[in-house]
């Protein structure tokens, strides 16, 4: 992305803006940073594609829910995945960060017929698997906010 400054517009929306609006990044600093990441950053695209479907910040206005996802998602569009060090299956940071963003934004989201299934699926959650889902949100925020890569965590044992 870097080094082209462009990025499909799958890896824009479902990678890039999925993992800030996971992250509770600020809608308009993720769209600041797209208008300097891009070289095809056009006001007539980056703001309506940024602010309404990448994070949601517009509410329901211009899309009818969130663009969030998990790793399972993300797994299935193939490309994302393949040069990650985590596992989708296993220990990707990405699903229990999607489950922690809706606990968070649960009250906000409830009425939303498009999150009825995926909010009855949080619910059966169990508190140690919220209780992870909290604590990997805290972990990667961090981690990210004092500039340090988020990496797999060894194996037990090896």
């Amino acid at each position: 992305m870097w080094r082209h400054a462009w990025g499909h517009h799958i890896t824009r929306l479902m990678v890039v803006a999925n993992l800030m609006t996971l992250l509770d990044v600020s809608p308009r600093e993720l769209t600041d940073w797209f208008w300097v990441a891009y070289a095809d950053a056009y006001d007539w695209v980056v703001e309506p594609n940024v602010l309404a479907m990448g994070t949601f910040a517009m509410g329901d206005l211009a899309t009818t829910k969130p663009y969030v996802s998990g790793a399972p998602y993300l797994a299935k569009m193939g490309a994302p995945c393949r040069s990650c060090a985590f596992d989708p299956k296993r220990n990707c940071a990405v699903t229990p960060m999607y489950w922690a963003f809706l606990a968070r934004h649960e009250d906000a989201l409830a009425e939303n017929p498009r999150l009825l299934v995926p909010l009855a699926a949080l619910r059966r959650r169990t508190p140690a698997q919220r209780s992870n889902d909290a604590d990997t949100f805290v972990a990667v925020s961090r981690a990210l906010a004092d500039g340090e890569v988020v990496s797999p965590k060894p194996a037990r044992g090896g």
